[in-house]
């Protein structure tokens, strides 16, 4: 895709289970949390399928604007310019309430664990919830 200034553009789309986050916009790149690390994709890149894990999605519109989002699970496919985030999750910071990850924070840490891997999925758990509250006050500041 080629914009007013014939700056290569990319195509991109959010989608939860829920519906559509985003839908078919025009960005610049996109920069995403996959399971091996955060992924940078630019016009022209290969056709490409990455895990998605949990964090901050950064999407820089066509003027550069940063649009983020907290995602969390999925995969996103590219493919010839265009970009499909398909995630279990995925919120706008200012729908995110800080005092309900504090509380499930507080909960995961003071709850009594039966074995190893119960304690494992509530870091994880711990671990998301504080992903969000960077996010968001990243946003606020």
């Amino acid at each position: 895709m080629a914009t007013k200034n014939n700056k290569k553009t990319l195509v991109c789309s959010v989608i939860t289970k829920e519906g559509p986050i985003l839908r078919s916009i025009k960005i610049d790149h996109i920069e995403l949390p996959s399971v091996n690390g955060y992924v940078s994709i630019y016009t022209d890149h290969c056709p490409y399928i990455v895990s998605i894990s949990y964090g901050e999605l950064r999407i820089y519109d066509e003027e550069d604007k940063l649009i983020n989002l907290y995602v969390e699970g999925g995969i996103t496919e590219v493919t010839q310019n265009v970009i499909g985030v398909l995630a279990e999750k995925a919120i706008y910071p200012k729908d995110i309430d800080v005092s309900v990850l504090n509380e499930k924070i507080e909960k995961l840490s003071k709850q009594m664990t039966i074995n190893i891997e119960e304690k494992r999925r509530n870091n994880i758990e711990i671990d998301k919830c504080k992903k969000q509250i960077e996010i968001v006050n990243k946003i606020n500041k």
